[in-house]
């Protein structure tokens, strides 16, 4: 049998290999404390105002206005050139600081590039790999020669030197010495620190709390701490986690058997425990007396940035399902309408997985398993990309195969990488891509008629798609009596529109089916993906026609 496309073979080399499971504690509050996630396990769970994103193109990516201000990472032919990749704009997309600071090497696998927003008039910078300050004119105010900086909070920036931590103020001036294995920002005048173990045979940093003038304020006694919020710190101890004031006295005792909390806000506090047998985590909120007031009836990948939606903010969380719907409740858990702004969505998050189409909930048997939430998730918002991080979290995954990206054996020069997952018995999910993300997603399903006759393991586009949201590309590439071959536009309100392709090919022995999803037509026929049988001979400017070439 002929064979269109190699993303199918891809899949299937993709099967063998194990999924990972890291236990981190550490939500990173901005992108240049991920590079410190090593050295710290300081919860720092903080409300992020709201995201405006000017409206602008031609950049690999737009971030939130701070300032006045917002981050932009300029397009490049290398995605890995970190150099003068770095400039900001105003809010009318008009260039302010020239592309002369280098990006930062972000991502649990090093696979994205991302920079620091503004924060009391200063952004921190990069450039040959030491960090600086630079005012909303793009003056350099703090020559670039720490190892790492955060951004500025209560006055200070955390920032590195020789693998230990302290902090500074806007003249540059040494506020708090570097001396410390951890040191979270500080909020209402306080910050959370780790000092190394003291017995050489101990590695536990322990953690406690100092003020802006270096004093401890609760002493190094802890496994681990989140930061000052509604005059609480959660501390953990003896595995176990509970909340305390700022003179150290228990004010919600230390027995809550969580494998993580989050700071208050709004009265209320997230908490998280694993999920059996699954690498995600269940998560439910808890008051002020350490009861439990919203049942743990949500989801959350372990590895994801929630960027503190997930705590109440003026009332509202946003939180997804099991199901992998994202929505906003209240505060008694009721689901309720998302105001515009909140987590910089424009109240969009119902395009994500609700108002599925009727249709195509009723697609095939009864018994067949819908995956619409799986694509709802891949849709992309406007300046978005796909990482690896980000589609490692998708959900209604049955069995991770390969969770970390890995270069594909016998894939030419460009390096192809890929993840794999199964969805069904029947069904698998690919991705492929360069090591700095991923631009492919296939989702396959195949079964032979010996082992079920009615072949119902075999997926048609209506169990990954809503109709509504597909529009057929006219193409010449479904002539060929062995295969069907169509062309997709995917278009959601509110995301950026993606096209897929749906390959049928039936046997004598059975019949398989593939689904491909990117951000161009093109990409699915890139010359790297050598051995496939379809060529491109043309396509017009606005994807309206396909003319496929068979080699």
């Amino acid at each position: 049998m002929k064979r269109i496309y190699l993303p199918l073979v891809f899949s299937l080399l993709a099967i063998s290999g194990c999924s990972d499971k890291n236990n981190a504690e550490v939500t990173p509050s901005s992108v240049s404390e991920k590079k410190a996630v090593d050295n710290a396990e300081v919860e720092n769970d903080k409300k992020e105002e709201k995201c405006v994103v000017p409206d602008v193109e031609g950049y690999d990516k737009v971030g939130c206005l701070r300032d006045g201000l917002a981050g932009v990472i300029k397009q490049s032919d290398d995605q890995y050139d970190k150099a003068n990749r770095v400039g900001y704009i105003d809010k009318d997309g008009q260039l302010i600081i020239p592309f002369q600071f280098d990006a930062i090497v972000a991502g649990e696998g090093g696979e994205s590039l991302d920079f620091n927003d503004f924060s009391e008039g200063l952004a921190a910078i990069s450039k040959n790999d030491k960090y600086g300050f630079i005012d909303t004119k793009g003056k350099v105010l703090i020559e670039p020669k720490y190892d790492w900086a955060s951004s500025f909070s209560n006055g200070l920036a955390v920032v590195s030197a020789e693998g230990l931590y302290g902090a500074i103020d806007k003249q540059g001036k040494t506020v708090i010495p570097f001396e410390y294995q951890a040191l979270a920002d500080f909020h209402d005048g306080f910050a959370t620190a780790a000092r190394p173990a003291k017995d050489p045979e101990d590695y536990e940093s322990k953690y406690g709390l100092i003020n802006k003038q270096n004093e401890v304020v609760i002493p190094f006694m802890y496994e681990s701490m989140g930061n000052l919020s509604e005059s609480l710190i959660a501390v953990k101890k003896d595995g176990k986690w509970g909340y305390v004031d700022t003179t150290n006295k228990s004010i919600i005792t230390i027995n809550l058997a969580y494998e993580m909390v989050n700071d208050f806000s709004d009265g209320l506090a997230a908490v998280f425990s694993y999920e059996e047998n699954s690498d995600n985590l269940e998560y439910g909120y808890i008051d002020k007396t350490g009861k439990i007031v919203i049942p743990m009836q949500f989801t959350k990948a372990y590895w994801d940035d929630t960027e503190g939606l997930i705590d109440f903010n003026n009332g509202i969380a946003v939180v997804n399902d099991k199901e992998g719907r994202t929505f906003c409740i209240d505060k008694k858990g009721k689901e309720t309408q998302c105001p515009d702004g909140i987590g910089g969505t424009d109240n969009q998050l119902d395009d994500e997985g609700d108002n599925l189409d009727e249709e195509a909930l009723e697609a095939k048997s009864s018994d067949a398993p819908q995956f619409i939430t799986i694509t709802d998730y891949l849709a992309l918002k406007p300046n978005e990309n796909w990482t690896w991080d980000k589609l490692a979290a998708l959900p209604n995954v049955q069995e991770w195969r390969v969770k970390s990206p890995i270069k594909e054996e016998g894939s030419s020069e460009s390096s192809i990488y890929s993840i794999n997952a199964g969805l069904s018995d029947t069904s698998w999910m690919s991705a492929y891509g360069t090591k700095a993300q991923p631009n492919m997603v296939v989702l396959s399903s195949g079964q032979g008629v010996i082992e079920d006759s009615s072949l119902e393991g075999v997926y048609e586009l209506s169990d990954f798609f809503n109709q509504q949201d597909l529009t057929r590309i006219p193409s010449n590439c479904d002539v060929d009596s062995r295969f069907v071959q169509k062309f997709y536009k995917w278009q959601k309100k509110g995301f950026q529109p993606l096209y897929v392709y749906d390959v049928t090919m039936p046997g004598n022995s059975g019949s398989e089916t593939e689904f491909g999803i990117a951000k161009n037509l093109e990409e699915f026929f890139k010359p790297e993906y050598e051995g496939s049988y379809l060529g491109l001979q043309s396509m017009n400017n606005n994807y309206d026609e396909v003319i496929c070439i068979f080699k």
